[in-house]
C-alpha cells in the first residue's frame, strides 16, 4: 500500500505541475495539448487509485460490523 501511496501522492503532484502550467498560458499550443492529455491521464490513474481505495475501505468497514454483530 505505501507504494500505492507513494504513486499517488507523486501522481498528484505531478497534475499540479500540470495544472500550473496550463493556467500560466506561456506554453505553445502543441506542448499545451500534450501536457492537457498528460493530466487527462494522470487524472484518471488518480481516480482510478482513490475508487480502490475507497472500494477496500467499503470492504473493511463491511467486515468490521459483520464481525459485531
Amino acid at each position: 500500500m505505501a507504494t500505492k501511496k507513494i504513486k499517488f501522492e507523486a501522481q498528484l503532484k505531478r497534475l499540479q505541475e500540470i495544472s500550473t502550467q496550463l493556467e500560466d498560458g506561456d506554453l505553445p499550443l502543441d506542448e499545451m495539448l500534450k501536457a492537457f492529455e498528460e493530466g487527462i491521464k494522470t487524472y484518471r490513474s488518480c481516480n482510478a487509485l482513490l475508487e480502490e481505495t475507497e472500494a477496500k475501505i467499503q470492504m473493511l468497514i463491511s467486515d468490521d460490523q459483520e464481525l459485531s454483530s
